[in-house]
């Protein structure tokens, strides 16, 4: 038996930010990885961060620009936001983080790229 598809309008809806990260020194993909969760544990908590449904699209990170696109639920724009923007260390190099794009597509970012 085949499962029945989810209507468009019971889905989740998605938004993808890109960023992009300006440092000193290149960043490794898993240091990034880490430093995001860590920091939305600590200022969301782990309920906060479940809510989010926050995924880092590891295709879409590009070593030679520093630029990632995560993927979250449309409600929690403004705190995943708010806690890409505390993200000021990766280990012992300095980081920004800076959006460039929201958007409902994955294409619609990768005209910003």
């Amino acid at each position: 038996m085949k499962l029945k598809v989810l209507p468009a309008s019971l889905r989740e809806k998605n938004r993808y930010i890109l960023f992009k990260i300006i440092s000193e020194e290149p960043i490794e993909y898993s240091d990034l990885e880490s430093a995001i969760w860590n920091t939305m544990l600590d200022f969301l908590g782990e309920y906060g961060t479940s809510k989010t449904s926050a995924w880092l699209i590891k295709d879409r990170w590009d070593k030679n620009n520093q630029t990632c696109i995560i993927r979250c639920n449309h409600l929690s724009v403004p705190a995943l936001i708010a806690s890409l923007g505390l993200i000021n260390r990766l280990g012992d190099t300095r980081i920004a983080v800076k959006i460039l794009k929201v958007s409902g597509t994955i294409k619609g970012c990768k005209a910003n790229l």
